[in-house]
């Protein structure tokens, strides 16, 4: 007996193929979604908030004409927290948020020093216990050794009587 009803259209019994009934339903997701994206209005509570292209750069103040190249490069290169702008004109490039993240990098960097102090004693403390117990089995397994030696010992001199 056949699990489903017997029709006499041959290999269709089962009506459409799977694949194409997700292959529909897939076109028309995408449809959909390409459809409510184009008009830009919410759907319900959901709204997907359109993105912006970040602002251009402010041009670069051009150099006055009695700077050297040397001094140029000097005044792009320059990371030690001054940029210069003139000859005599210096602006101080460091800010609150530069200070912030000069702060959380340092928290950072000092939480991962201790977790890697507390997991390397954490290592060392588990290495040790392990020599420990391997000294315990090594010396229960040698005095076991001469256990089984002595009665060996003395099977050899006194000798089961059979009778």
């Amino acid at each position: 007996m056949h699990p489903y009803h017997y029709r006499p259209m041959g290999l269709w019994c089962r009506g459409p193929s799977r694949i194409l009934w997700f292959a529909v339903g897939a076109g028309t997701a995408a449809w959909w979604i390409k459809h409510k994206d184009t008009e830009r209005r919410p759907f319900g509570h959901c709204v997907r908030p359109l993105l912006q292209a970040p602002p251009p750069p402010s041009p670069p103040t051009p150099p006055s004409e009695d700077w050297t190249p040397r001094e140029i490069s000097k005044a792009i290169n320059n990371l030690g927290g001054k940029v210069e702008w003139g000859r005599g004109e210096q602006q101080t490039s460091h800010t609150w948020e530069d200070e912030q993240v000069a702060a959380f990098t340092r928290q950072a960097a000092d939480t991962m020093t201790e977790l890697t102090e507390s997991t390397l004693d954490s290592v060392l403390s588990t290495a040790q216990a392990l020599k420990a117990k391997l000294a315990e089995h090594r010396a229960q397994r040698e005095k076991e050794q001469k256990l089984l030696e002595k009665q060996l010992e003395e099977q050899r001199r006194n000798p089961p009587r059979i009778v």
